[in-house]
């Protein structure tokens, strides 16, 4: 294969996520998909299109139907990857359009899109390398519901965790980069050039979205990626046995301790329905606490650049169990304590933010 035949499909999938996203967040289909205008998480300053994964589903599209020719069994891999997606990718940018789906039609949704990539790949937890899971794992359908607690779980966080520019975009493009430098290491090619397709086609929805805010991803394009990032996540352990299935969810740790969090919260502390939204998310408490103090009045400018500051610190904390999950990505012992060490940090800078005990840095 010749370098321009690897670089087209990147390009071409970043090129047309980069027009299509450009396109709809221009004055003549802008007002395509709006955001709400009010809300209790909502922090940028104007109505702004949530309809950025039509240009990243098209992107994919684009980048799979260029590699057909000379990797057959890439674009066999992706064209599975998008039949999967459809259903919560759908009911996603249903609700981007209407508002008018619910949450919980959403979630059913996600399970439906994890079923069939469990049926069409037969790709799901088959291990864990944790002695008391992988025991439960030989009983009938648990294999099925841990596999849809995982997929439609990881889908739905990364939606949690998009609330600000650049977020949900560029903490996805670290995961992604992360699970193609373990595929490297295992020379599992395919898995590598897919995850690099996807993180080229959210390169491309990104230069909109960060840090000028020009178009969201929308539920739509949150579960599209999520979808991805934890699928190609299950097919690393799943083609390489010597891989441990925990450097995936290393990867992934902080939407999904956001999530778990979150549900702790909204259940215990504020006893309210788990799928109740609210403005305590750790994102939204650092924007309020250190970037937009209440109280203090600033331009649409200022708050517009604020909301991308944000994003540039949970970049980097993404990154850092990221880089560990690529060094110790076939140790489950030394994975499991990174998890547990990010748990805590997590909870101790959100404790931090609450009663305002940490620093302006």
């Amino acid at each position: 294969m010749s370098l321009l035949g690897f670089i087209i499909p990147y390009l071409s999938g970043f090129l047309i996520s980069a027009l299509c996203v450009g396109l709809l967040a221009s004055p003549i289909l802008a007002k395509l998909g709006l955001d709400k205008q009010s809300g209790i998480q909502k922090v940028h300053t104007k109505p702004t299109s949530r309809l950025g994964g039509i240009g990243i589903f098209l992107g994919l599209c684009s980048g799979i139907f260029f590699i057909k020719d000379d990797l057959p069994n890439d674009a066999i891999l992706g064209v599975c990857l998008l039949i999967g997606s459809i259903p919560v990718f759908a009911s996603g940018l249903i609700e981007d359009l209407t508002h008018k789906v619910h949450p919980t039609t959403r979630l059913l949704m996600a399970i439906l899109s994890a079923l069939l990539i469990l049926w069409i790949l037969h790709v799901g937890v088959h291990r864990t390398d944790i002695a008391v899971f992988d025991f439960l794992l030989r009983l009938p359908f648990f294999m099925t519901l841990l596999t849809i607690l995982v997929v439609s779980g990881f889908t739905n966080a990364i939606n949690i965790i998009d609330g600000f520019h650049g977020l949900a975009s560029g903490c996805v493009m670290i995961m992604l980069m992360s699970l193609a430098f373990i595929s490297y290491n295992v020379q599992d090619w395919t898995v590598m050039r897919l995850s690099l397709l996807t993180f080229f086609v959210t390169l491309g929805f990104g230069v909109w979205n960060w840090p000028f805010g020009k178009i969201f991803l929308g539920d739509a394009g949150a579960y599209l990626i999520g979808f991805c990032v934890v699928e190609l996540g299950l097919l690393i352990p799943y083609r390489s046995p010597e891989i441990s299935p925990m450097a995936p969810v290393l990867v992934g740790i902080y939407p999904l301790v956001e999530t778990v969090f979150s549900m702790y919260r909204r259940k215990f502390v504020r006893t309210h329905p788990l799928n109740h939204p609210d403005a305590l998310h750790l994102h939204t408490m650092l924007y309020r606490r250190l970037f937009a103090p209440k109280g203090v009045d600033v331009s649409a400018k200022t708050k517009n650049f604020s909301n991308a500051k944000v994003s540039v610190v949970f970049w980097v904390l993404t990154a850092l169990p990221c880089i560990l999950a690529c060094l110790f990505s076939r140790q489950t012992t030394v994975l499991l304590v990174c998890m547990a060490c990010f748990a805590f940090l997590y909870t101790w800078i959100y404790r931090r933010l609450v009663f305002f005990k940490i620093q302006s840095w």
